[in-house]
């Protein structure tokens, strides 16, 4: 009996250690240190240690040093250690000596992922139903009859503005559909430019139109565009947590918002799966090249027509497995839809490509 207990104790700890070593493996060739360079980010850290970079934040979580690891900064050096069995990460300083006493300066603090690659898309481009905006003011030209406009011109905007709000200037882009229902997912809403009310005395302001200065753009503005008040969910956090997404969420990449004619890794794309799917901000997502379908030989019979025997081959559909070729994370979600990041690339990929979630 006692033996039993005690193989039953050894098996029961094996399988916790496995259990572990499943959930976060290192790589062979991982540094035992590692020192913070500038232009670093966590997952780019992650993968000097780790296969799976999206579990990173297991390697800080029970070690009180790192107790927020957004807070790490170049020149920092981390060490690899073990707690319990799973490797953990701690951190030390890297000071410089000097015959006086100074101020350290830590600078920026290193991001999830590069956020120079979202910054435009957490605060510009979005996608929504244009059933929404049925309504919405548009913008109406100039004395002169201009069609177009450009930062510093002052033009006029459908109806009433608040003085003390800015506001977006929009243009309705591609509409993205479900590519096996063709459901209508929403439309994206280019970013243009940005506008507020007026100051210039030479311009009046009536019941029906309102002068607005176009102070900030990123492209032409033309008559027509919408202008709206820029939406409150634009302040969005830079730093992401991965969430792990059940395995049976299954879509697809609809489109490369940053003009991609190849996407790869840190490029910026929507997918057919939003709040209604439960996502949400850091829901990773495996990215899956398809099989081809082939056309296989089953079995060859022979038969008769007018006397003379024949062979025929009977054939099937095969379908090859899909083909895991990189990693996503969501940073903005809509109802139908999300906007995500290329965390990981094995080559260029396109459109259409399918995603499933990942789940660990």
């Amino acid at each position: 009996m006692k033996f039993k207990v005690i193989a039953s104790l050894i098996v029961g700890a094996a399988l916790s250690m496995a259990a572990i070593a499943d959930m976060l493996t290192l790589k062979e060739d991982h540094p035992e240190t590692y020192t913070v360079q500038k232009g670093d980010t966590l997952w780019d850290i992650s993968t000097q240690f780790l296969n799976s970079p999206w579990l990173w934040p297991r390697l800080w979580q029970a070690n009180s040093q790192i107790e927020n690891p957004h807070l790490i900064y170049p020149g920092d050096v981390l060490n690899l250690i073990w707690i319990d069995g799973a490797p953990q990460l701690t951190r030390k300083h890297l000071k410089k000596l000097s015959p006086s006493p100074r101020l350290e300066e830590k600078g920026e603090p290193i991001p999830t992922i590069p956020l120079v690659s979202i910054s435009a898309f957490l605060s510009r481009d979005h996608i929504l139903d244009p059933k929404l905006l049925k309504g919405s003011p548009r913008l109406l030209g100039d004395a002169n009859g201009s069609p177009r406009f450009f930062e510093g011109d002052i033009f006029y905007g459908q109806g009433q503005y608040d003085k003390n709000k800015l506001y977006g200037v929009y243009r309705l882009g591609d509409a993205y559909l479900e590519p096996k229902t063709g459901e209508k997912l929403g439309t994206e809403l280019t970013y243009i430019g940005i506008a507020r009310v007026s100051t210039s005395p030479d311009v009046d302001t009536t019941d029906q139109v309102t002068p607005m200065d176009f102070i900030k753009s990123s492209r032409e503005a033309r008559q027509g565009d919408l202008i709206l008040p820029i939406p409150e969910y634009d302040q969005l956090p830079a730093y992401f947590i991965p969430q792990s997404v059940p395995k049976n969420t299954k879509g697809h990449i609809l489109a490369a918002l940053n003009n991609a004619a190849a996407i790869g890794k840190w490029d910026v794309v929507v997918i057919d799966k939003g709040a209604r799917d439960n996502v949400q901000i850091g829901s990773m997502f495996s990215i899956l090249r398809a099989g081809p379908d082939m056309l296989i030989d089953t079995d060859k019979i022979i038969y008769q027509e007018d006397g003379n025997a024949f062979e025929k081959a009977e054939t099937a559909d095969l379908v090859l497995p899909a083909q895991r070729v990189g990693e996503l994370m969501v940073f903005k979600v809509y109802e139908k839809t999300s906007i995500a990041i290329v965390m990981r690339a094995t080559d260029a990929m396109g459109a259409k490509y399918k995603i499933e979630g990942l789940e660990f």
